[in-house]
C-alpha cells in the first residue's frame, strides 16, 4: 500500500511539473496568433467593437447597446482543483474591477453558449450587477437563479424564437459540445445553483451556437468545437467566433461550421489557459489545444482568413468591407 501511495505522489509531482514547465517550452502557434491580431479601436470608432476577454467570452457593442457572451472573469486558480472537483465560487472582485475596465456599466443581455463553468459561473452575477437579461439554456436559468436574479430576466433560449436588443437581432441554434470530451459533466442543471458549489456541478446542459445581425454583417458565436451535423446551413454569417480547443478534425469542422455559413473570417477563442488570471500573458491551454494546427487548416484554404483580437481591448469587427481588415 505505501509503494501504491509512493508511486501516485510521484505520478501527481511528475504531472503537475509537466503543467509548469511546458507550457514555457512548447506552445505552438502562439507567435502566429500574435502576429495576426487586429488593431485596437479607437474610444470614437463606429459600428460595432468586439472585445475577447479570454475563452469564449466576448463582449459586442454598438453605442449604446451591449450584449455580453460567456463572461468569465474568475478563472480560479491552479488545475488542481478542477481535476479534485473542489467547490468554486464567483469572483464578485474580479467581476468588478473587469467591467469597470471595459467602461461596462450596464449590458442589454448575457448569453450563454453552454452552462460548464468556464463559460457560465459568472454568467449571473454579471447580468445582476450590469441589469442584463440573462439568456440560455433552462440549466444557464438555474445559475442565474442562484445568484439572485429576478425571474423576469431570465430568458429562455430557443431556435424557434429570435430576441431582438436594440440594433442586434439574436437567433440560437442547437450545437454540439467538443467531442473529445464528451462534453462532460454532461446533463442539466436542475436546481438553482448557489455557490460555492463543485466544478462539475456546472453541467452542459446543452450547447448553443449564437448568430448575431446587426445592420453592419451577422456574427456567429461558436464557442464549443462540437456541431449538430447540418444545424448551420440555413444561416449565413460574415465572421464566425470559432472555439479551438479539442478540435479532432479541422476538415469536417470548417465544412460544418465555416462552409454551412458562408463565413469568411475567423477568430479562434477557447485556447487559453483559464487556470491563469486576465493579467497574466495568456498561453495555450497545455496538451490540450495546438493553434499551430488552427492555422495551418486555415492555410490550407485561400478563401479564409484568420485574425485574432487582443485581450481585453475592443477592436472594430471584422466585417468583409471594415477598415480593420486593411
Amino acid at each position: 500500500m505505501r509503494l501504491v501511495i509512493k508511486l501516485l505522489v510521484l505520478a501527481a509531482i511528475l504531472v503537475s511539473a509537466t503543467w509548469l514547465v511546458l507550457p514555457h517550452l512548447w506552445q505552438p502557434g502562439l507567435e502566429r496568433y500574435q502576429q495576426a491580431q487586429l488593431k485596437a479601436a479607437t474610444p470614437d470608432a463606429p459600428g460595432v467593437t468586439l472585445t475577447w476577454l479570454g475563452v469564449s467570452s466576448l463582449l459586442v457593442r454598438d453605442g449604446q447597446h451591449a450584449l455580453l457572451i460567456d463572461p468569465f472573469f474568475s478563472r480560479p486558480p491552479g488545475l488542481w482543483g478542477l481535476l479534485s472537483n473542489q467547490n468554486i465560487a464567483p469572483d464578485h472582485a474580479a467581476i468588478e474591477r473587469g467591467l469597470k475596465q471595459l467602461g461596462v456599466e450596464q449590458l442589454d443581455a448575457v448569453l450563454v453558449s453552454h452552462s460548464h463553468f468556464d463559460h457560465a459561473m459568472d454568467a449571473g452575477v454579471v447580468a445582476r450587477i450590469s441589469g442584463a437579461d440573462l439568456i440560455g439554456s433552462s440549466s444557464t436559468l438555474n445559475i442565474g437563479r442562484g445568484a439572485g436574479l429576478p425571474g423576469e430576466r431570465l430568458k429562455q433560449a430557443s431556435p424557434e424564437q429570435p430576441m431582438r436588443y436594440g440594433p442586434f437581432t439574436l437567433h440560437w441554434i442547437r450545437s454540439q459540445h467538443a467531442g473529445a470530451t464528451g462534453g462532460r459533466p454532461t446533463g442539466d442543471i436542475t436546481a438553482p445553483l448557489t455557490p460555492p458549489a463543485g466544478y462539475m456541478d456546472y453541467r452542459q446542459g446543452g450547447t448553443w451556437s449564437i448568430l448575431i445581425e446587426h445592420a453592419d454583417g451577422t456574427l456567429l458565436h461558436h464557442g464549443s468545437a462540437g456541431f449538430e451535423p447540418g444545424a448551420l446551413e440555413p444561416y449565413q454569417a460574415d465572421i464566425a467566433i470559432l472555439g479551438v480547443a479539442l478540435v479532432d478534425d479541422y476538415s469536417r469542422y470548417f465544412d460544418q461550421v465555416i462552409d454551412a455559413t458562408g463565413a469568411k473570417t475567423i477568430i479562434p477563442v477557447h485556447w487559453d489557459d483559464f487556470t491563469r488570471p486576465l493579467n497574466k500573458p495568456l498561453r495555450p491551454f497545455p496538451l490540450i489545444v495546438r493553434l499551430d494546427r488552427f492555422f495551418n487548416a486555415v492555410d490550407y484554404r485561400a478563401d479564409l482568413e484568420a485574425v485574432t483580437l487582443p485581450l481585453g481591448q475592443a477592436t472594430q469587427a471584422p466585417w468583409p468591407a471594415s477598415p480593420a481588415l486593411n
